[in-house]
């Protein structure tokens, strides 16, 4: 099924530094989360390497389809089993302000079906497509580093992927295991010595 996300962001940088940054498709991983690698084979055609389901990678090539300086970057992918498209269009505010407009469509997502699962269970690709914008706004404007902006991308992962499996069905049932023991030692404990018992669920 297809599917497509837009967003717009405005940054305080001239139009040209907010194209050059973006038409290097290797900058891409430093502030998209799913993106862990592009690589350029050729003057418009470039390997990408996305996060798929449950720690996987998913792999294909896409050429650039688009390229108007300062203006506008598009691309397509070329075969493979994921068929996604993208643009991105670039419009000068003032002298130091960039509209941004981003357009990304995909026809098959990482591992189908399943993958579209678990994808929704963390986040949803809206939710984390404009945190992806906000990630390159604090990057080209300066107040984040592509190190800093990786750090808390994989620590908000960390917790989301807590979240996600503890409201899954294996989490409630481990942690209702967990309360049906706890229940059992204290009142074991209880019957025995007089002595309280605690649980703590850390995440």
């Amino acid at each position: 099924m297809a599917q497509r996300i837009e967003g717009t962001i405005e940054v305080d940088v001239p139009v040209a530094k907010a194209y050059d940054y973006w038409k290097n498709l290797e900058n891409l991983p430093k502030f998209m989360s799913n993106v862990e690698d592009v690589t350029m084979t050729g003057p418009s055609a470039s390997h990408w390497k996305v996060k798929g389901p449950l720690g996987t990678s998913v792999e294909f090539d896409a050429k650039t389809t688009q390229n108007r300086e300062n203006e506008a970057i598009g691309w397509n992918t070329e075969g493979g089993d994921v068929e996604t498209s993208g643009q991105v269009r670039f419009q000068e505010v003032t002298p130091n302000r960039t509209r941004i407009e981003v357009q990304m469509n995909w026809a098959d997502p990482p591992g189908g079906k399943v993958g579209e699962v678990v994808t929704g269970m963390f986040a949803g690709p809206k939710t984390m497509f404009e945190q992806d914008l906000r990630n390159f706004k604090d990057i080209i404007e300066g107040s984040a580093t592509p190190e800093e902006v990786q750090e808390r991308a994989a620590a908000a992962n960390a917790h989301s992927g807590a979240v996600g499996f503890l409201t899954s069905g294996a989490g409630l049932a481990l942690l209702g295991g967990g309360f049906v023991l706890w229940l059992l030692l204290r009142g074991r404990g209880g019957s025995s010595s007089g002595k309280k018992s605690r649980i703590i669920f850390e995440f």
